[in-house]
């Protein structure tokens, strides 16, 4: 009976440490950027971020390049382009979708050639992933 009771608490603190550790394992950790960082350096800490699987992280450097660098109509182009774009990859169109707009806008709103088009375009092509998503 004892060696029951004892082999039962035995198997318990093995499950909670052991939960334990997985939930404190998929806690997400804050990103840090040094403060002199460029804005190029932001998105290619993001990319690789990204290239790794950690949408996470990806999109805290992207929020830290807004933070830092979004005075800037070009690199606050980027960097929302990115974050939709990432909304688009895990089909989180209600997230992307307004995203996209506010990009579309800037550039209907902007004298040709005052931005990068490549961004335009990708936006646009990426509000027509949106739509075809949402009819399926």
């Amino acid at each position: 009976m004892k060696d029951s009771i004892f082999m039962k608490k035995i198997v318990f603190n093995f499950l909670v440490a052991f939960a334990s550790v997985c939930f404190f394992s998929c806690v997400s950790t804050k990103v840090e950027v040094p403060d002199n960082a460029s804005s190029l350096e932001i998105i290619q800490l993001a990319q690789t971020a990204l290239d790794k699987g950690s949408t996470k992280k990806s999109l805290q450097y992207y929020e830290i390049l807004l933070q830092r660098y979004g005075m800037n109509t070009a690199v606050y182009i980027e960097g929302r382009y990115e974050i939709a774009h990432i909304y688009v990859k895990q089909k989180k169109y209600n997230k992307a979708e307004p995203i996209i707009n506010e990009i579309l806008e800037i550039y209907n709103a902007s004298q040709p050639g005052q931005f990068p088009g490549a961004y335009r375009k990708l936006a646009q092509k990426d509000f027509e992933k949106i739509q075809s998503g949402k009819r399926n």
